[in-house]
């Protein structure tokens, strides 16, 4: 799958407000009707960043990639401190096997 903040054309911390703006614009240009294939991959990368607990989740996938322990924890606090992710989102995650 391909980088979903690169087809929305937004930056990695955008906010809840522009993440909603830009995928608006992008519907408007490519609606269903006219492109179905890019239509449809829009809304999946949309439904994907817009999930407080999946945004956390591709961030950690993404992050996984680094061969630092210490540069992944640190880089993941303060993307979890810039993103803002909800306390019960992050307790929840701590509750799954």
């Amino acid at each position: 799958m391909s980088d979903p903040y690169e087809v929305l054309g937004v930056p990695e911390f955008a906010d809840e407000a522009e993440l909603r703006q830009r995928y608006l614009e992008l519907v408007r240009q490519f609606p269903p009707d006219r492109a179905p294939e890019r239509f449809a991959a829009i809304r999946a990368a949309y439904d994907e960043v817009r999930d407080p607990a999946r945004r956390l989740h591709g961030m950690i996938f993404r992050l996984s990639t680094k061969d630092s322990v210490d540069a992944i924890i640190k880089d993941l606090r303060s993307r979890l401190l810039e993103a803002r992710v909800p306390v019960d989102v992050l307790l929840s995650l701590a509750e799954s096997p």
